[in-house]
């Protein structure tokens, strides 16, 4: 083994050595062997001064492992929350020295899975609610974004945040199951379609507001009061009418879709909604064995998996008379279940 070989050997055991020294540690940070700087970079001991210097390096990995050290200081993760490299923006993100305002500007980032990583450790801080009441106010709207979703926001905050210029802002508002329900009263006129279609989705939006949401200029609006498990059956009965293919299959896949509500739609013209019908179980069995004739195989095919498809139905769909050998098989499954 040469001497280059035995110096870096020692070198490299020296900083992975629990035991080695402040000042040793800092000398080994300016080591040219990347393997020996990403040892000290991820060392308990090593000095805020080194650490400071490494993530400066230009290899990824170390500054990978200074954007992990649980002792890296919180100026040098925020200037990391800027780096280029994701797997160092994911460190930032889950250090737990890193800066509010840091997880803000990862926050922005273009990666759904870096915008949710910032979201969960912006949610598992311990923020008290009076810390959240003066970030309100905070002059970047991706921090008022993340207060929106902090566990200990209090209602007061969410009804201030709900004025908020930022239209991101007011759609977490809006999607928030903590947001009073005077507040997404207020939020269901709001200019941006994509707040009142978060209104529309909310569990917690009053059956009043979901009926005046169904008349929404917004098809993708109507298509969430469709979706909302807490929309009524009133409603259910107007969205069955709507021009929109996408509003009036939400409303035929809706449990509370009343049985007269599910014999109109089974006639609907477009397929994607008949089969909705067919495979609603609260579909009547005489809808069913209208539907058990579609045209359309996939439908068919779902009426012979309705748990509530009568047997005789089932038994129809069983012979070779069907065409589709996806609606015999499932058919005899059925009744060999029965």
């Amino acid at each position: 083994m040469s001497n280059d070989e035995n110096s870096r050997r020692t070198r490299l055991d020296a900083a992975k050595n629990p035991g080695t020294p402040r000042a040793m540690l800092q000398q080994l940070a300016s080591d040219p062997d990347e393997c020996v700087r990403f040892a000290v970079a991820g060392h308990a001991n090593t000095p805020p001064a080194a650490l400071r210097k490494l993530a400066h390096d230009s290899d990824q990995d170390v500054r990978f492992i200074v954007a992990f050290n649980p002792n890296t200081p919180p100026a040098v993760l925020q200037r990391l929350a800027n780096d280029s490299n994701d797997d160092v923006l994911r460190g930032v993100a889950r250090n737990p020295n890193t800066p509010l305002d840091a997880l803000a500007v990862l926050n922005v980032c273009n990666q759904s899975g870096m915008l949710r990583t910032a979201e969960m450790a912006f949610q598992k801080r311990d923020i008290p609610p009076a810390a959240l009441q003066q970030l309100v106010n905070d002059p970047n709207p991706r921090m008022r974004f993340l207060v929106t979703k902090h566990p200990n926001i209090p209602p007061e905050v969410l009804q201030q945040l709900a004025n908020d210029p930022n239209g991101r802002v007011r759609r977490s508002v809006a999607g928030n199951s903590r947001t009073p329900r005077a507040v997404l009263q207020l939020l269901a006129s709001d200019p941006n379609e994509g707040v009142r279609g978060k209104v529309a989705a909310n569990p917690q939006t009053p059956p009043a507001v979901l009926q005046l949401l169904a008349s929404d200029p917004d098809g993708e609006v109507r298509k969430s009061v469709a979706d909302n498990s807490h929309t009524p059956r009133a409603v259910l009965q107007l969205l069955a009418s709507d021009p929109e293919k996408r509003v009036r299959w939400g409303v035929a896949t809706h449990p509370d879709t009343l049985p007269a509500v599910l014999r109109k739609l089974a006639h609907d013209p477009v397929q994607d909604v008949r089969f909705n019908v067919a495979r609603n179980p609260n579909t009547p069995p005489d809808v069913l064995q209208q539907l058990a004739g579609d045209p359309d195989g996939a439908v068919r095919e779902q009426v012979a998996r309705n748990p509530g498809a009568p047997p005789e139905v089932l038994a129809v769909l069983a012979l070779a008379l069907d065409l589709d050998s996806d609606v015999q098989e499932a058919a005899r499954e059925a009744l060999g279940e029965r």
